[in-house]
């Protein structure tokens, strides 16, 4: 086989786990349908990702006439994924078996503590297959950059961590997991997800089935643009009353809508101060018509199943590309 067909067929297959994942289950008829192959094509590679266990059989459908169609799902024992939430003082964790979370819990540290000690230990105690890390902050390679106390710090302690273990260490900025995690139930493209909370705001854009990034990471790093002589991470971490939040909240929906005019605006909040759905919907309405704006109360859960995505889509593509039989 050429290095063009094992390529095409690398591709085939990472579409169809993904597929499988993305639905919990599919048929071989479904997979056929959607991806728009033949069912012998299908059928091979089905049989193939079988036999190296990374799909299983689960059951099967009823018949309408012949034989019944089997459904298959990701083997779950093939995905155990360590996803980790950075915070200022805690690490909210979850270990999860695609679907079951196994373990659940927050770990408190303190500035001075060494993050990948404390991790590596973790990793050490559960095996997983991988780590998924979100943190705030503009993510450049193994590196993350936040300005909390309104000072650029560059935090490259992944970097060390990745080199120790054995397994991948993926990291993503928290809001863009966020929205993967809402992608995960909803595929929409053409989506904005934004989020603020005590320390400022981050925003992600959907494109093309993924959050889009930009050239330096940048991407939706909003809380950095300047009003007032000071940035909108700072004038949030500053807020005094509802109606100066709402008047924040208004300026960043605003632009939002003007820059990108999405589809649909998912807002999330974990602030002192909360969101007036009926005060900012009235007020854009005035301004900029209707938009669909949905307030989401289960951010970290759409984060953790952001970074579950992560692992399980990454796994899937480091499996296939390192599997010499193909």
């Amino acid at each position: 086989m050429t290095n063009a067909l094992k390529q095409i067929k690398k591709q085939h297959l990472y579409a169809i786990i993904k597929d499988i994942y993305l639905h919990q289950s599919s048929t071989m008829n479904e997979l056929s349908s959607r991806l728009n192959l033949s069912q012998p094509s299908i059928r091979n590679m089905v049989r193939y990702l079988q036999d190296s266990q990374a799909i299983m059989e689960i059951g099967n459908d009823q018949s309408s006439g012949g034989r019944c169609p089997t459904r298959f799902a990701l083997n779950q024992d093939q995905y155990h994924i360590l996803c980790l939430y950075i915070k200022h003082d805690m690490i909210d964790l979850e270990l999860r078996y695609i679907n079951e979370i196994v373990v659940k819990e927050e770990i408190l540290y303190d500035k001075n503590q060494d993050l990948t000690v404390l991790i590596e230990k973790t990793v050490h105690q559960y095996n997983p297959h991988c780590v998924c890390i979100g943190v705030e902050g503009i993510i450049k390679g193994y590196m993350y950059i936040t300005d909390h106390h309104n000072q650029i710090e560059n935090h490259t302690w992944i970097k060390d961590l990745k080199d120790k273990l054995k397994i991948p260490v993926y990291l993503q900025n928290d809001v863009k997991m966020m929205h993967q995690g809402r992608y995960f139930h909803h595929q929409l493209n053409h989506s904005y997800y934004v989020h603020i909370n005590e320390v400022g705001i981050g925003g992600s854009y959907f494109e093309h089935d993924g959050p889009l990034y930009g050239k330096n990471g940048l991407s939706g790093e909003m809380g950095l643009i300047h009003k007032q002589g000071i940035t909108l991470n700072q004038l949030i971490r500053q807020c005094q009353s509802q109606d100066e939040f709402n008047q924040y909240v208004y300026f960043i929906l605003e632009m939002i809508i003007t820059m990108f005019d999405p589809q649909l605006i998912d807002i999330s909040i974990h602030h002192q101060f909360t969101y007036q759905k009926e005060k900012i919907d009235e007020r854009l309405k005035n301004y900029l018509g209707h938009h669909v704006i949905c307030y989401d109360g289960d951010y970290q859960e759409m984060l953790f199943e952001g970074l579950l995505y992560t692992g399980v889509v990454n796994l899937m593509k480091e499996r296939i590309e390192n599997n010499e039989k193909i």
